[in-house]
């Protein structure tokens, strides 16, 4: 990590807003591949915990974390039990399977973020689940320590764990400015781990993240993807890099960052799936997807149900909008 550059990237913070120990973000489901040519829904509790301990200057999800430095113990299966109840509430879905995904903006297996002390709680929650997924960096599984917290949670769970990891990126400036304190190396090692433990990985990538030129972004998005479906990842997110923590907005006004357009994200998109081998699955993120560059209110939708069906498909389907519309003929500047 580059202590002068994470003490930039926090004093780029605006003010962190107030949450409260046991009260969540909130949930969403939707439906994603299972990996067997068909779709299974997957919801997504978003926990509220203590914030991670790294300063990747890309990242914002310390707004959604508590000012003090751990999770009480018994605030996530509550709030994880609250979830239950909400969705627990509405119409049943005619779907016995199920996957879950807590999502807590930090690190599921750092113990001041996640006691191992509520592991039990937790898991009684996540009863009924066929597969549950939760983040964590991976430069901290290679720690025997943390190593031996995945067995004993894994352990807990009657169902498959899956872990979700940033890659983010392997070209070599954007990782410098990413700040993740993590080589590929240890990337590898951690995803090596996790196949002999026979867990499922899932990784992040960025499109277009600080550091790479914007006529090289989506190769080096594309090839990191790549990368890491050869390094054993079934399934990985391509994700356009986004403003919101003050730093990247911060480069943008210095002329250091441009944000990623659509035409961007559906080229990579396009690539990976057409030039796909193995088993792995593709996915560009939609969230957020009317704040994308390069959009509009006549294109916009129907690009946004092109890449979700090409999302759910994991096949290539061809464009009859972005050629046509003004928008895409906006220079990049």
């Amino acid at each position: 990590m580059d202590d002068t550059l994470s003490k930039q990237i926090r004093a780029a913070r605006p003010p962190k807003p107030i949450r409260q120990a046991g009260q969540s973000m909130g949930w969403v489901r939707e439906m994603e591949p299972d990996g067997q040519g068909g779709l299974i829904p997957a919801r997504t509790y978003f926990l509220v915990g203590s914030e991670c301990r790294f300063s990747c200057s890309m990242c914002d999800l310390w707004k959604y974390t508590l000012t003090q430095d751990r999770t009480p113990i018994g605030s996530l299966a509550s709030q994880i039990a609250d979830l239950n109840r909400q969705v627990d509430a509405l119409p049943p879905q005619a779907r016995p399977r199920e996957w879950l995904k807590l999502y807590n903006a930090a690190n599921f297996f750092d113990p001041a973020s996640v006691d191992p002390g509520e592991y039990p709680a937790i898991l009684k929650q996540c009863e009924g689940f066929e597969r549950l997924v939760v983040e964590n960096h991976a430069s901290l599984l290679s720690s025997s320590k943390t190593q031996q917290l995945v067995r004993r949670f894994r352990d807990g769970f009657d169902g498959e764990l899956e872990l979700a990891l940033g890659l983010e990126s392997i070209e070599p400036n954007a990782m410098r400015w990413l700040n993740k304190s993590m080589s590929l190396d240890q990337f590898q090692a951690a995803l090596e781990f996790l196949r002999s433990e026979q867990i499922f990985v899932r990784v992040f990538v960025l499109l277009q993240p600080m550091g790479t030129p914007i006529d090289e972004s989506v190769d080096w998005a594309v090839a990191s993807c790549q990368a890491a479906a050869r390094w054993g990842a079934q399934r990985i997110s391509l994700i356009p890099t986004r403003a919101g923590n003050g730093f990247m907005e911060d480069l943008a006004s210095r002329g250091l960052w441009q944000a990623p357009r659509a035409s961007q994200l559906e080229s990579a998109l396009e690539q990976l799936l057409g030039h796909s081998q193995g088993s792995s699955i593709y996915t560009a993120d939609l969230w957020d997807w009317d704040s994308i560059c390069g959009i509009c209110s006549h294109c916009g939708p129907s690009r946004l149900e092109r890449l979700q069906r090409m999302n759910n498909t994991q096949r290539m389907e061809a464009s009859e909008v972005k050629q046509h519309c003004a928008c895409e003929r906006v220079p990049f500047h």
